[in-house]
């Protein structure tokens, strides 16, 4: 289907940077396109929060969170008005400046200090809307974060998930670089949020995993990790999610050093002995391979036909609990008149 814009008919007009359109909009959220539009068409340089949220019908939170979007990736520019509340920005519909090279903290941090290994201590930090804008106007690599994140999750994020991301960032000292690999990872795992990519750099803080090479060789570890539960759970035909201790058994078996296919080979001994799906059954297999050193195919069928042959030997020399001279002289010297059987 085409369709026909007729400028005429509608009046008068007003400019959207192309780079909305090309770049963004695909991205951002349709309320904070909304936001945009307001203030791209409104008549006046500046306008306020406030007048945004009636202009628009959204929540004065929502507008906020929308400049903070729409200035961290250069479309417009934000500045506190001194007349304003400070829940209130003032937007201004003009490019963005070069930002500064150094950052300095403009905000309290009220927090618990971290503690490296010690998970009970909590974090609680509080940023407003207006100290995470200006942060980022002071640091290109924060603006930077924002902007990226946003392709690496394939959404918009809000005023509430830039200060999780600022918190990363300033109080627990992980650079930019880093977070958007940790975020790669979690969209690996189909996780779009920035609440569980913030529990997983947290657990890993905890760690002392704090550098991009320790983040990198972690992440392939665990990626290492989640392909054989894979491999495995495909060769025991398990669709359903596996339990805790199924993973913590499977996690086993990968420790000792068991390849895939050893492990298709316990499962195949399994089913064939109790006709059905057993952790504890392969692991015991497991466990009396490892404590013989056996760790390949060849070595299981070594001593599967040295099991059969020591079974088969033992039934051939199995002797009767009688002697048969002992019996034929019994039988010959019987008298059956004796017995009283005649």
């Amino acid at each position: 289907m085409k369709y026909t814009f007729d400028c005429d008919r509608w009046g008068s007009s007003f400019s959207v940077p192309s780079k909305v359109v090309d770049k963004y909009i695909k991205l951002s959220d349709g309320d904070f396109v909304k936001v945009l539009l307001c203030i791209l068409c409104s008549t006046e340089r500046e306008c306020d929060s406030a007048k945004l949220a009636e202009k628009s019908g959204l929540s004065e939170n929502t507008v906020i969170d929308a400049v903070t979007h729409w200035v961290s990736l250069g479309v417009i520019t934000s500045e506190r008005s001194d007349t304003a509340k400070p829940a209130q920005v003032k937007a201004v519909s003009a490019p963005i400046s070069e930002p500064e090279t150094k950052a300095e903290p403009v905000s309290k941090v009220e927090a618990i200090a971290p503690k490296r290994q010690s998970v009970s201590n909590k974090l609680c930090i509080r940023y407003k809307n207006s100290e995470i804008l200006e942060k980022q106007q002071k640091d290109p690599n924060l603006a930077h974060l924002f902007d990226e994140i946003q392709t690496v999750l394939q959404r918009t994020i809000n005023g509430t998930e830039q200060g999780e991301l600022l918190a990363l960032y300033e109080y627990y000292r992980f650079d930019a670089a880093s977070i958007l690999l940790a975020a790669e990872y979690c969209v690996s795992l189909e996780k779009y949020n920035v609440s569980y990519l913030v529990t997983v750099m947290r657990g890993w803080f905890e760690q002392d995993i704090c550098t991009y090479q320790q983040i990198e060789q972690e992440i392939i570890r665990l990626s290492n990790i989640k392909k054989y539960e894979f491999k495995i759970l495909k060769i025991f035909g398990q669709t359903a999610k596996p339990s805790k201790q199924q993973l913590e058994f499977i996690e086993k078996w990968r420790t000792m050093g068991f390849t895939v296919e050893m492990l298709e080979i316990a499962y195949n001994k399994c089913v064939d002995n109790t006709n059905k799906l057993n952790y504890k059954y392969i692991d015991t297999i497991l466990s009396n391979w490892a404590g013989k050193s056996i760790t390949t195919p060849e070595q299981v069928t070594h001593e599967d036909e040295k099991y059969h042959t020591s079974k088969k030997n033992k039934n051939a020399n199995k002797q009767t609990s009688y002697n048969l001279d002992d019996f034929e002289k019994f039988a010959m010297n019987f008298d059956l008149e004796k017995s009283g059987k005649l």
